[in-house]
């Protein structure tokens, strides 16, 4: 019974961490003291970062390989993070070709697209920082943390949830599509592997391939 009764805790604590961190996100407002990127930046990784590994370790003293940092199921998220990254990329160029405004909307930042140094820069520190941020909130701490016992239904859910965030954000784009159309698969990948190892990996693989397709595009 008390076993019973603390997992309806953990999971209705862990609920009210996801959701709050969430609306604390979509309804933050950015101080005109400095950057307003640069605090978006900052609580993004407090919330996507810093408190599920806080949360995981130090409040409920678990494992972090309950939040998918494990090696998993290689032979599958291998596998499937190829053919995640295939598809994704075949409905990124259908989609290019079909929606125009998506090729002409789809901008990468100036200096990237002059500048080999700050491309790299933007896609190994920028882009691979971004990745591991929802990587570890959407699929470590709501699939595999919060919603492990939801079955393949998490992977729908955490995907809910992203497409939520971006809808109250008010950041609907083409801009948005590539980490759109990749949230369901990637959390696939988390769900059949047990690890966001390779949905890491495979999230930062399919958006520089994406970046790399649009500056040719261009």
């Amino acid at each position: 019974m008390l076993k019973i009764l603390s997992m309806y805790r953990r999971f209705i604590v862990t609920g009210v961490l996801v959701f709050f961190s969430l609306g604390f996100l979509i309804f933050f407002t950015e101080s005109d003291a400095f950057s307003p990127v640069l605090q978006k930046l900052i609580v993004s990784i407090v919330f996507f970062l810093v408190i599920p590994l806080l949360y995981s370790k130090m409040v409920l003293g678990e494992s972090l390989k309950n939040l998918g940092f494990q090696k998993g199921n290689f032979g599958r998220g291998v596998f499937i993070s190829i053919l995640s990254v295939a598809v994704a990329s075949g409905v990124v160029v259908w989609l290019a070709f079909v929606f125009p405004s998506f090729h002409e909307q789809f901008i990468l930042p100036a200096s990237v697209e002059d500048s080999f140094f700050w491309f790299a820069f933007y896609e190994l520190v920028l882009v691979a920082l971004s990745v591991l941020l929802y990587e570890v909130f959407f699929r470590g701490l709501v699939e595999l943390f919060w919603l492990r016992e939801f079955g393949v239904w998490s992977i729908l859910i955490q995907s809910v949830l992203f497409f939520g965030l971006i809808a109250l954000s008010r950041n609907i784009s083409w801009q948005i599509a590539p980490p759109l159309i990749f949230c369901p698969l990637s959390g696939l990948i988390a769900y059949r592997s047990q690890s966001i190892w390779y949905s890491i990996v495979a999230s930062w693989i399919f958006l520089f391939l994406t970046d790399v397709f649009f500056l040719i595009y261009h």
